[in-house]
């Protein structure tokens, strides 16, 4: 793995005068723009979105309209996230955190030893949970457009299946959201773990877009080109899903 992906925390030089001299000169951590504004932008919407499905949800009734609304939303946001991980920045690519089982073995051990690996984007335990949430999203989003609560709601393409097969569809959307709200605690449990174990903030970053790293770390450049592509892949997947539901 490049020296750029990956940061070991650690003192391994020699205790030499010439490296502490080095280590003297060397300038400290910075902070290094590491999440566009598409990344955050999804994460936070797609986290009050869960809190209306899941308040609505529960409340049934009326509640159930808005229910849908923020359903089809979050369908087009997890769409635009699956689009970006192809086609965005350098840390919303899934080719820059989505690892082979070796790798995620071997972070998952150097945690339990006082040096541990430290990435810039998503470490590979991280960037596995960031796929499985995403996949958990479409599923249930998907799943609803085809739901009935029996009395007088339903999805937009419940009219293209039987009473029974959007019955079955209903039932597993109902399962399905309980997997959701399950790795959605361990994602809150796991952030939080990092920083009362690691002192590793990861809820910072994703505000601001900053990561404190070392200063050898080199910025990625972003331009108005890429904002543009964001732009026009997040217009295109909400206009997607309104003519998916309004007009099939």
């Amino acid at each position: 793995m490049p020296d750029h992906e990956k940061l070991r925390m650690g003192d391994d030089d020699h205790d030499t005068p010439r490296a502490s001299a080095s280590r003297e000169r060397a300038p400290g951590p910075t902070d290094v723009p590491i999440w566009d504004w598409p990344v955050r932008f999804v994460h936070w919407a797609i986290v009050l979105l869960l809190v209306v499905l899941l308040a609505t949800g529960k409340a049934g009734g009326d509640w159930l309209v808005w229910h849908m609304r923020a359903g089809e939303t979050l369908l087009a946001l997890v769409l635009f996230r699956v689009l970006w991980g192809v086609a965005g920045s350098r840390h919303a690519r899934f080719a820059s955190f989505v690892r082979g089982p070796r790798e995620v073995v071997a972070y998952a051990r150097s945690l339990l030893r006082p040096s541990h690996a430290t990435f810039a984007g998503h470490n590979p335990l991280g960037g596995w949970m960031v796929v499985l949430l995403l996949v958990a999203l479409l599923v249930q989003a998907g799943l609803g457009l085809f739901t009935n609560d029996d009395i007088m709601n339903e999805g937009p393409l419940v009219r293209h299946l039987s009473k029974d097969f959007s019955d079955q569809l209903s039932s597993l959307h109902r399962r399905n959201a309980w997997i959701v709200v399950g790795l959605a605690s361990v994602h809150i449990v796991a952030v939080l773990g990092y920083l009362a174990a690691f002192r590793d903030n990861l809820i910072t970053p994703m505000f601001t877009g900053r990561k404190r790293l070392g200063a050898a770390w080199q910025a990625e450049r972003t331009g108005a080109t890429a904002n543009r592509r964001a732009v026009a892949l997040l217009l295109a997947c909400g206009i997607a899903v309104w003519l998916l539901v309004r007009r099939w």
